[in-house]
């Protein structure tokens, strides 16, 4: 019995992709992001499990865009961040990676390390229109740019993609406004004679046809969390399990934990599981959150420990040391989402989902 394990169903993520794929007009593309492990799913199963409804994948560096292509992906792999390093453009460039320009050093760079392999760079130029991150901001950056590829097109640089990122998806007036800079960045390039695939959507903003243009990238919606407007159609993927180490009955007015943060009204029964901060399981979630014990919720109460949390089981007489306990996902018809808990920590399910540390054991079904 593994003290705490991380299951991942990825034929749910599959099913996510496939309900995304059919809101998603037949020639508009459908990118997969990702990066940093596929949000903690698992980079290479998840690719592989999408190869045959995403048509290309997203990758935050080379190393990542790497481990595909070594793992046997062959669909189109563009990393979002600028290389770091000539090695890293050249280790791009032979592994047929698209590599974003977000300024003419990186253009430099790029034509630097291709001249040296005698191969052409894939690019795509990313174009700031409001999220003040990476990116060409402005007309004449783009002319600068746009003046670079052409000396350089026939022989190192190759545009494939133009692509921008909402900053704020909820909310229409910038996002309308960071559309139109898009669309104006879009004119540019092709008046250059360029004619790259164009893309500007997340998860947040992707069902609108407005924002679509030649693609749309799916990323934490994949993952079932993170998009009101698809929540009834995408489920997490993700489930967090273990077993308890220990019951205690304490009375009236005895404490639990450190700091003694949390005292008992009544008689009460004390659970405690093998979970805490040094797994990634969030501090900030002391005397907030809840898990689940045959089917029904049971408050987590005291401090979380580094190793350890206690939690309040005293409406769960047939909780025992047999008993499943989900810090995350399904149980019965309860269920503990991403969502919740990046509520309660007053942050992002990215984070919930991407923060379980190496102890934690992993494993993947439905693959």
């Amino acid at each position: 019995m593994n003290r705490l394990s991380l299951i991942t169903d990825i034929g749910q993520i599959r099913l996510n992709a496939l309900e995304i794929r059919r809101r998603v007009p037949e020639n508009v593309k459908m990118l997969a992001v990702v990066k940093a492990d596929a949000y903690g799913h698992g980079a290479v199963r998840v690719a592989k499990s999408l190869s045959g409804i995403a048509d290309c994948f997203a990758v935050a560096t080379v190393q990542e865009g790497s481990q595909l292509r070594d793992a046997g992906i062959a669909l189109p792999i563009q990393v979002l961040g600028a290389c770091g390093d000539l090695n890293d453009a050249k280790v791009g460039i032979e592994q047929k990676l698209t590599l974003t320009a977000a300024s003419v050093k990186d253009l430099k760079l790029l034509d630097e390390a291709a001249r040296s392999l005698g191969s052409a760079a894939l690019i795509a130029i990313k174009i700031d229109t409001g999220m003040t991150r990476l990116g060409f901001r402005g007309a004449d950056a783009l002319d600068e740019a746009l003046n670079f590829i052409k000396n350089n097109c026939g022989n190192s640089l190759s545009l494939r993609e133009l692509f921008t990122h909402f900053a704020d998806g909820e909310n229409a007036a910038f996002t309308r406004l960071q559309r139109e800079m898009f669309i104006s960045a879009i004119k540019q390039v092709k008046s250059a004679g360029c004619d790259p695939l164009c893309h500007a959507a997340a998860s947040d903003t992707l069902l609108s046809k407005e924002n679509q243009f030649g693609m749309v990238r799916a990323g934490i919606a994949l993952y079932g969390t993170g998009v009101e407007a698809l929540e009834s159609v995408v489920f997490p993927a993700q489930k967090l399990l273990t077993h308890p180490v220990g019951f205690h009955t304490i009375s009236a007015e005895e404490s639990v934990g450190y700091n003694r943060t949390f005292t008992a009204s009544k008689t009460s029964r004390i659970m405690t599981i093998p979970c805490g901060y040094g797994d990634g399981y969030p501090r900030v979630l002391s005397g907030k959150s809840r898990v689940l014990v045959n089917g029904r919720s049971a408050p987590v109460v005291g401090n979380i420990c580094m190793d350890m949390m206690m939690c309040d089981v005293t409406d769960i007489p047939d909780a025992d040391y047999t008993s499943e306990v989900v810090l995350l996902g399904t149980d019965q018809h309860e269920r503990i989402t991403p969502d919740e808990l990046a509520r309660l920590a007053g942050t992002i399910p990215y984070e919930i989902m991407l923060g379980f540390s190496g102890r934690v054991e992993k494993s993947w079904i439905n693959e």
